[in-house]
């Protein structure tokens, strides 16, 4: 048993409501274990379902119900978990009342950030249970993440009755194994397309949007000839289930969290560039591309400024330069457009190269069945002065960030049926047959919201041609596998009784936050980068660490027995023929001999080392680039 923790609120103001509906909490934020080490502040509360819900349909005062909490506390340690776990146990003590643990979002997660409500445990419990048996997930990263989903910020709502939508079961297929090629899609009318429209008030028709409905969540894209219901969800779409009986009618809306949009350009990152070059792509292609893209910054407030608006889509501005030129006020918005694109390149480690024939787009599956494995169909809005579509067989590079493994490096083909798609643009399509979906093969991904970059540059495109990665495939929702249960530390054996489910329940969400670590995936990759440097991506080694990341990611696997593999690679120090991969940098010595006899020419030494030197090369030209033009020359 646990004692309160108290919390003195004493000089704490809340400011006053400036609009309607607006909410302020207080945030308590620790940044050391001892029990006074903490600051107070107000922090403006997000509309969020459960919010709402609480507040309509409960009548709650959510500035004294809600409380946010934050564990800032460096070193994460032993000492930081059981400090959490005592906290989040005993609740808070303050303004005369208890506060106890209530949930967190995925991203709250990593920042370890939770909300805590004015409730018992039992009632906490009751107001989760309108939403759905959140106990029924016996995964408890899933069960957490489920419950999240609560908590995710409501951006704009379209409404939608119960009537209105249907619930279909997934396509599925494969040969050697079964997959699910509409994992996280499903299907919208025309008149719920217009609906998104006209609430973001949009010039065009969205062919793709990205909605969440009560325990929903993935994309939908346009299927013109859906006109029995407004929007056909998938099974493997549905999280959990919210009874309609709990949910009154103001709660009959999806939530329209982002939709496709025109002109989102696309860029190659640091192993992106490594894989390519490892499929066969001329480092000379790479190099031109990034030059390209640093004389477009270095002009971009004189000579360069219209073309890369131009490439961007930034038609207001490109307009009132043609009106006005570029004036002292044009001037600024110019600097600041390029002080970003250098931000984004340091922030990225300096491999950050724009590709102008590409896009980042969402990925969706065909509405209409009519694709084969290996074809798609790409749309993209062009420019009124370039020609518009893609002949059949045109190629297309594909890959989502981060990829790992050379297959993750996809070509797919533009199909020769195009009747009934033409009014899908800005998204990629991909077929619903074949031996594997498309989307999980570029490094295991689903269409639930997942971006790509789509390139129509011949000089990017592989001429090797490499297998996907055998990524062990999703299990689909509900089946006996999704829902075994991976403790993340050891939990009290199960009682009988719905009131020892549930405390135990609550239980297992306060251990899984108090405990949970987020470095994995970090440590995976820096131990690829080491073997990539030694080896290249194509070694036996990186394609093992490839499938390790890509299991790090997945809540259904168990990560004491991935760590356990991990460990063996990481204990292991590459060795090259002539050189040993250095500990502390993840380079290879110079005197390597691998690097000498790839300068030399060695074509059977070089390949495994090119695209990796190609990376450095990148690097080094980026890093100098932005020390000359950084943002503190932007005045």
């Amino acid at each position: 048993m646990s004692y309160f923790t108290c919390i003195d609120l004493s000089g704490v103001t809340i400011p006053a409501k400036t609009e309607e509906g607006e909410t302020w909490i207080i945030h308590v934020q620790y940044h050391g274990t001892d029990k006074n080490a903490y600051n107070v502040n107000p922090e403006k509360l997000e509309s969020t379902l459960l919010t709402e819900y609480l507040r309509k349909i409960e009548g709650l005062d959510l500035s004294q119900t809600l409380m946010k909490l934050t564990f800032d506390i460096t070193p994460a340690d032993e000492a930081t978990d059981s400090f959490c776990k005592k906290v989040l146990e005993g609740g808070i003590f303050c303004r005369q009342l208890k506060y106890f643990f209530l949930g967190h979002t995925d991203e709250q997660l990593k920042t370890k950030s939770c909300y805590l409500m004015r409730a018992s445990e039992e009632q906490i419990h009751e107001h989760l249970a309108k939403f759905g048996d959140f106990l029924e997930e016996k995964n408890i990263e899933k069960r957490a993440r489920n419950i999240g989903m609560l908590f995710l910020p409501l951006n704009k709502v379209v409404p939608l009755a119960t009537k209105e939508y249907k619930i279909q079961p997934d396509i599925t297929g494969g040969i050697t194994r079964t997959y699910t090629f509409t994992d996280g899609c499903g299907f919208m009318s025309k008149e719920f397309s217009s609906e998104v429209q006209r609430i973001f008030e949009l010039d065009y028709q969205p062919s793709a949007v990205h909605v969440r409905y009560r325990g929903i969540e993935g994309m939908l894209v346009l299927k013109e000839d859906l006109t029995d219901v407004k929007v056909q969800f998938h099974t493997s779409m549905q999280k959990f289930v919210t009874p309609n009986e709990n949910m009154p009618e103001e709660f009959s809306f999806a939530d329209a969290v982002d939709y496709s949009r025109p002109y989102v350009n696309g860029y190659l990152d640091t192993r992106m560039v490594m894989l390519l070059v490892d499929r066969g792509v001329l480092p000379q292609n790479l190099y031109d591309l990034q030059e390209g893209y640093h004389k477009l910054l270095k002009g971009m407030c004189k000579e360069t400024a219209e073309y890369f608006l131009y490439s961007k889509g930034e038609f207001r501005l490109l307009q009132d330069i043609r009106d006005k030129g570029i004036d002292s006020t044009i001037l600024k918005r110019l600097k600041g457009l390029r002080k970003q694109e250098l931000d984004e390149i340091q922030k990225a480690a300096y491999t950050r190269i724009l590709v102008p024939k590409s896009r980042l787009v969402y990925a969706v599956c065909d509405p209409y069945k009519k694709l084969d494995y290996g074809e798609c169909y790409f749309n993209p809005t062009n420019f009124d002065d370039e020609p518009r579509g893609f002949y059949a067989g045109q190629k297309f590079v594909v890959m989502r960030d981060p990829c790992y493994h050379p297959g993750d490096v996809r070509v797919l083909k533009m199909t020769k049926e195009k009747q009934g798609y033409e009014n899908l643009r800005d998204c990629l399509v991909l077929p619903v047959k074949g031996p594997r979906p498309h989307a999980f093969e570029c490094s295991g991904g689903d269409l639930s919201g997942n971006k790509l970059f789509v390139s129509w540059d011949d000089k990017l495109i592989p001429n090797e041609i490499t297998g996907p990665c055998a990524y062990p495939p999703k299990r689909t929702p509900g089946s006996p596998k999704a829902t075994k249960f991976v403790p993340c530390c050891p939990l009290p054996k199960t009682k009988n009784g719905p009131e020892s489910r549930n405390k135990q329940g609550r239980e297992e969400l306060r251990k899984y936050f108090a405990f949970f670590k987020d470095d994995l995936t970090e440590r995976i990759d820096t131990t690829y980068m080491k073997y990539v440097a030694a080896f290249g991506p194509s070694s036996k080694e990186c394609r093992k660490l490839s499938k390790m990341f890509y299991q790090a990611t997945q809540v259904t696997h168990d990560r004491v027995t991935l760590e356990k593999k991990w460990l063996k690679l990481r204990d292991v120090e590459p060795r090259t023929k002539g050189g040993v991969l250095s500990p502390d940098t993840g380079t290879l010595s110079e005197r390597s001999h691998l690097i000498n006899d790839a300068e030399k020419g060695n074509e059977d030494d070089q390949i495994p080392l090119i695209g990796y030197k190609v990376r450095e090369e990148i690097n080094k030209k980026a890093e100098t680039f932005a020390g000359e033009n950084g943002s503190k020359r932007i005045v």
